[in-house]
């Protein structure tokens, strides 16, 4: 099973790529990188937009994240990796968010940021099924994690 693989230790290998939380993931990134462009090219209104975008497929990821955790002992490092990413793709979006509201001085969109930071913020703090509140100090530790929605 290669490193990308997401496995939860009661069911057969998921590769990430394939699984709904892979997908999910797959496409913040994604998200992401047009958010930067957006950002770059001071298009407000396409910053609002993709992050929008962004954030819906996050929470997707966080649901099916969620489920992964339900079907895995608490101790499994598929299940940990999977949070990890949840965390890594958060803190980014977060990232995005504060450099959009730092390069474009557009009060609609800063509101619009901040109501989705919120959100992320709000959902990351809640532990997953039976588990910690996840580290978003910006580094991950393993037992940490999100809750679904």
């Amino acid at each position: 099973m290669g490193e990308n693989d997401v496995m939860p230790d009661s069911v057969a290998p998921v590769p990430i790529g394939t699984s709904g939380f892979g997908q999910a993931m797959i496409g913040v990134n994604t998200k992401c990188g047009e958010l930067a462009a957006a950002i770059a090219a001071h298009d407000f209104e396409g910053v609002v937009y993709v992050a929008r975008e962004a954030t819906r497929m996050w929470f997707t990821g966080l649901t099916k994240c969620s489920r992964l955790v339900e079907l895995s002992s608490t101790s499994s490092p598929h299940a940990d990796a999977a949070r990890r990413l949840l965390e890594e793709t958060y803190m980014r979006l977060l990232e995005l968010f504060e450099q959009a509201a730092r390069t474009i001085d557009v009060p609609r969109m800063r509101r619009a940021l901040a109501e989705l930071r919120v959100s992320l913020v709000t959902a990351i703090a809640q532990p997953l099924s039976g588990g910690d509140r996840p580290d978003t100090r910006g580094r991950s530790s393993k037992g940490h994690h999100g809750k679904p929605v």
